[in-house]
């Protein structure tokens, strides 16, 4: 070993230990700029999962929670046990009700994390699924539209022809008590066949509506007053001033009378019969619109028939030509609205409806 390898230079070292202490120095700064960035970025991703529209959860091994973006919960529940989060879930698609009484559709899904547990992601299809239900709805509607107008053509002539008999013969024995009133039974018969056929054809014609503004508020009312409804039962109107509606007033008008119609019968032996209107703003894929709900605590619809009060001549009350919701149903689909219900026998029925709003000046 030389002098100079058992004495090294202090000014040698000296450099070398400022060197050192200006690259710890650097190393240090870019941790602390990683360390920001690293919690911005946490900070992105924690915004961004909560603001996701689904609400995801991650469980380990043994099912206890690990993280969720919904620590709140869901504002309801899952009208099939168990929840998402709990061990058992079926998977696939979850009725839910939230505690407002609304029903939703959630997809279900669960796979597993990568360090061991599950990740469970639960996503709202309801609009899809109601769109979907709606346009299988129109199909099978416009097809049976369709063999409906036929057979209300072919009937028509021979009926109009039965008409005429039927007049012809209530005068010829208009002095023979007994056989009249045969008679005017038959020319009824023929009155109701004659308007059951008008109906069928009104129901399946082509629907162009006319657009204009509908304000909410006053149109259900008026269309309760003018067709004496308000008087057959106690109801609340909570529309909003402002709700409107892009539509075809005239045809809508149709669509409200048979709604409130069908309220009104559902209602007939309740000890405290109430209609409720109410109406919210939503907006879908980015265009405003408003979701009116007409409430009634009547006889309700059974599970059975729920999913099938839209087909033409089905009704639940006896002695109806079961076009009326059909109609809606056509009349709703014309504007690029949507129309569901919801029911529960003895507690009463809920009819959704959601059209486009009026433009705003």
């Amino acid at each position: 070993m030389t002098e100079a390898q058992a004495h090294p230079d202090p000014r040698q070292l000296l450099e070398a230990f400022e060197a050192f202490t200006a690259a710890s120095e650097h190393l240090q700064t870019r941790y602390e700029a990683l360390q920001v960035q690293l919690g911005q970025l946490q900070g992105e991703l924690q915004t961004v999962i909560e603001a996701v529209p689904f609400a995801i959860w991650v469980l380990a091994e043994d099912g206890s929670l690990r993280f969720t973006n919904r620590p709140q919960a869901l504002e309801g529940h899952f009208l099939q046990d168990p929840a998402p989060w709990e061990p058992g879930s079926p998977g696939g698609q979850r009725r839910f009700q939230t505690s407002e009484g609304r029903e939703l559709i959630f997809e279900e899904e669960r796979r597993s994390a990568p360090h061991g547990g599950t990740i469970v992601t639960l996503r709202d299809v309801t609009e899809a699924v109601l769109r979907a239900q709606q346009a299988s709805r129109e199909d099978r509607l416009a097809a049976m539209g369709r063999m409906a107008a036929e057979l209300a053509h072919e009937i028509r002539n021979p009926l109009g022809s039965l008409a005429l008999f039927s007049g012809m013969l209530v005068q010829d024995l208009a002095e023979q008590a007994g056989p009249l009133e045969l008679a005017r039974k038959m020319q009824e018969g023929v009155g109701r066949l004659n308007s059951l056929v008008g109906n069928t054809l009104a129901f399946s014609r082509d629907l162009q509506p006319k657009a204009g503004a509908v304000p909410l508020r006053s149109f259900w009312e008026e269309t309760l007053r003018s067709s004496t409804l308000a008087e057959a039962v106690p109801w609340e109107n909570q529309i909003p001033a402002r709700a409107s509606w892009w539509g075809d007033p005239d045809l809508l008008r149709q669509v409200a009378q048979n709604l409130l119609q069908n309220a009104i019968r559902a209602l007939e032996d309740v000890p405290a019969p109430r209609i409720v209107m109410a109406a919210v703003e939503e907006h879908l894929e980015g265009l405003p619109c408003w979701h009116l709900t007409l409430s009634d605590n009547g006889c309700g619809i059974p599970a059975e028939a729920l999913s099938k009060v839209f087909d033409p001549f089905f009704s639940t009350f006896g002695g109806g030509t079961g076009l009326g919701l059909a109609v809606c149903h056509r009349i709703i689909v014309a504007h690029g609205g949507l129309l569901f219900i919801e029911s529960q026998m003895g507690r009463g029925t809920t009819v959704h409806l959601r059209l486009p709003a009026a433009p705003t000046a």
